[in-house]
């Protein structure tokens, strides 16, 4: 991967956060809704989108955890009906996804043993989520607005079963429990990005069966 051009871009992050407050209940036809799907919801492939919007490229390297970021049309079908897009796991779960960010564009802090990171935050970093202790996170929501103290507030588009909301407290709750684990990435203001051509005999969809 020596070969393979790096460049910076920037995130535009208030252009980020403008599509998730737009887009977080009003899902945007040119991806697949991941909430119909029976998954869990679309909080990740949400957030990827707004990451998208503000700036980051698709990476296309190689398939692995730190090497790939990306959606693929097939077809141009609202919503992904004819069920053929792919995308990458780094896209579509959040715990892959924060691998990735990590690996590439910023980084990381544990909110929870240490609260005072949060204030540290900058409107569209993305903060993760696991209420069950199962050593993964389960949900992903992006920063979108700060109260006069500067305490993050975030937007999610969907949290099976719960719906879609707005500007929430960065703790969350879900089905009344706590998170057991918070953690966020600070991303770049200026990420480096690879201008790779996707090869698609190499790169393998998250959902194996639309191969």
């Amino acid at each position: 991967m020596s070969n393979i051009l790096q460049v910076r871009t920037r995130y535009d992050r208030r252009r980020a956060v403008r599509y998730a407050l737009s887009r977080y209940n009003d899902p945007n036809p040119k991806f697949a809704n991941m909430d119909t799907m029976g998954g869990g919801g679309d909080c990740t492939n949400f957030t990827s989108q707004c990451l998208l919007v503000g700036g980051l490229k698709m990476d296309f390297r190689q398939t692995g955890q730190e090497t790939e970021w990306w959606y693929r049309y097939v077809t141009r079908e609202p919503f992904d009906r004819n069920n053929d897009d792919w995308w990458s796991c780094t896209w579509s779960l959040p715990e892959t996804q924060l691998r990735y960010l990590a690996a590439n564009h910023g980084q990381t802090g544990d909110l929870l043993e240490n609260p005072a990171l949060a204030k540290r935050l900058s409107l569209g970093d993305i903060i993760y989520y696991d209420w069950y202790g199962e050593g993964r996170f389960g949900h992903s929501a992006i920063v979108t607005a700060f109260n006069r103290y500067h305490v993050p507030y975030v937007t999610y588009r969907t949290l099976a079963p719960l719906r879609p909301r707005r500007n929430l407290h960065w703790r969350l709750r879900h089905r009344r429990r706590d998170a057991v684990r918070i953690w966020a990435i600070h991303l770049d203001n200026q990420p480096v990005v690879y201008e790779q051509a996707p090869d698609w005999s190499k790169l393998v969809p998250c959902d194996q069966s639309r191969k």
